[in-house]
Order: C-alpha cells, then sequence, then structure tokens
C-alpha cells in the first residue's frame, strides 16, 4: 500500500489575471485572461501529489459558504480527502488571493486576504485521527500552534511516520520550528530575511537549527535546489527549465510536493530534490497544474 501524505494549511480562492504586462499605477487595461482556481499552499501540494499517485488528505479551516463548495469540489476531483477539515460556520470569510501574471515573463505578483479565517490550533489537530498518515507535512502557519503541534508529534505513542515543515514567511518565530520537524523546506525569501544571500548559505546556516538525523530542503529558483542531511551531506540539483515559462504560480508548492513523494517512497535525498525540479520545471511550461502528471508519466517512461 503505498504511503498516505497529510498536508495541513491553507486553502484559499485565487483569481488570476494574465496581463501583457505588468500593470502601472491607477491605470485602466484589459487582461489577456482570466480564471479562477482553488490555491494555498497546502492545497496545491495536495493538488500535485495527488496527480503523481499518491494518497492525499488535506486538514485546514474553512468558511462554509459558496467558495467552500467550489473548492470542495475541486479536491474531489483529484480524489483528496477533506473529511477532516474544520468547518467554520457564520460570519467567516474564505481567504481570496488576486494573482497578477505577466505574460512577458511569466512572473506572478500575488496580493492577499485573509480578514477573519482562525488557523488550526493545536487542540483541534491532535484531536484529529492521523493514524493512516505516514507522512505529515505542516505549511509553517501560526507558529505558537504549530511548536505545539510538532512537540506533541515528537512524544505520539505512533512515530513511525515523517514530519515536515514549510518555512515561507519572513516574520520572526518560524525558525524555532525547525528543531521539531524530520524534514525542513525554506524558501529564498525565508532564507533571505535571516541573512543568507544564497543557496549554500542557507543550508549552512540551517545546519544548526535541524536536529540530528533531520534534512533541510532549500529550492533557488533558477539555480535548482540544494538539501543536506548529516549523514548523506549537501547535494544539490539543477533546475530545468521550460521552453517557454508560461506560469510559475505554484512552482514552489510543484517542488515541494514532488520531493515528498519521492522521499516518501524512499528515494535518495539527490533523487528527490532532483525530481522535485525536474516537475517543478515542467509545471512553470503551462497553466495549472495538470501538466504534473504527463511530466511524471514522461520522465518514468525515459530509460534509465
Amino acid at each position: 500500500m503505498s504511503p498516505r501524505i497529510l498536508c495541513v494549511g491553507l486553502v484559499c480562492f485565487d483569481v488570476i489575471q494574465t496581463c501583457s504586462d505588468y500593470p502601472k499605477e491607477d491605470s485602466d487595461q484589459r487582461s489577456l485572461d482570466c480564471y479562477w482556481s482553488r490555491g494555498g499552499n497546502a492545497s496545491n501540494n495536495c493538488t500535485v501529489l495527488s496527480l503523481l499517485g499518491a494518497q492525499c488528505s488535506f486538514i485546514g479551516h474553512v468558511a462554509n459558504n459558496l467558495f467552500w463548495e467550489y473548492a470542495k469540489r475541486d479536491f474531489e476531483k483529484y480524489g483528496i480527502d477533506v473529511s477532516k477539515c474544520i468547518i467554520r460556520e457564520g460570519r467567516y470569510d474564505f481567504p481570496l488571493s488576486t494573482v497578477i501574471t505577466n505574460a512577458q515573463n511569466g512572473s506572478r505578483t500575488i496580493i492577499h486576504s485573509n480578514k477573519n479565517l482562525p488557523e488550526t490550533t493545536a487542540d483541534e489537530f491532535l484531536a484529529i485521527d492521523i493514524s493512516q498518515h505516514s507522512w505529515i507535512h505542516f505549511e509553517g502557519r501560526n507558529p505558537s500552534e504549530l511548536f505545539k503541534i510538532l512537540t506533541s508529534l515528537a512524544n505520539h505513542p505512533v512515530r513511525n511516520r515523517t514530519v515536515s515543515v514549510e518555512l515561507e514567511k519572513t516574520r520572526d518565530g518560524f525558525i524555532e520550528l525547525a528543531p521539531h520537524a524530520d524534514t525542513v523546506f525554506i524558501s529564498k525569501d525565508f532564507a533571505k530575511y535571516h541573512g543568507w544571500t544564497s543557496m549554500e548559505a542557507a543550508i549552512d546556516g540551517m545546519k544548526k537549527h535541524i536536529q540530528p538525523g533531520a534534512t533541510v530542503i532549500c529550492a533557488w529558483g533558477e539555480n535548482g535546489a540544494i538539501a543536506y542531511q548529516d549523514q548523506v551531506g549537501v547535494v544539490k540539483a539543477p533546475s530545468y527549465p521550460p521552453d517557454a515559462i508560461v506560469d510559475t504560480l505554484g512552482a514552489g508548492d510543484t517542488f515541494l510536493a514532488a520531493t515528498i513523494f519521492y522521499l516518501s517512497r524512499g528515494k535518495s535525498l539527490q533523487e528527490s530534490i532532483d525530481f522535485g525540479c525536474r516537475i517543478a520545471g515542467a509545471k512553470v511550461g503551462a497553466r495549472g497544474y495538470d501538466i504534473v502528471e504527463k511530466a511524471y508519466n514522461q520522465l518514468q517512461r525515459k530509460p534509465s
């Protein structure tokens, strides 16, 4: 039976406008295209994992309104279990992101709104049956509650699972989570916030923040990715850019999910980050995430 992966974090509603170039302030112009989709880091992780063939579940707070009905149907389309989501009734707003995509270079600018939807608390998460999941991944949010969750999981009766956390946000309070996870993903922005101006410097700086035997992974855009685990050392993977960059929205989420997918199947750290870079490269060459399944199938058909 394949590993079952649980992702904990945010689901939001994305409105994506594709423009011929980035709009000037106080201007009025038509977009080349407009569409909406289910978004949020952990939500996107689940989409990619499902397309790669993993069994996965999503947990997060959701406002029970029309946006949730759309998101729930989309989760179901990809076979993602959302039965353990925490449903908030009443006057709660669903998180919303407005995304401007520049057709000239594929860049994305995100404006996010999350007015009043609570974050998952430690008490809420620890009341959920997680015994069927061999990998639990947390989007780095609400660090005080996530700290309680991670430290509790370290003492959980069922410990034969991997716990990973994504440290992306450029705020204080998140690096303290690193010693309590088996695998730590850090973003380029997070690294720069802590004064690390290259992916090599980021790995070197993070070594003192992770527990013995843990893994730290950092993707750095066009420079590829780097990872460290004390029994393996430092490994690197190049980027695999497509012929044309179409949509960079969710590229980091794709790298993270693809890397987890390989790691959860016992692949080496080197193989896993290389696979993550390959799948992320394919993703930025097409709109949305459905290209992931095609790219994976193509990689499987290639001779080793």
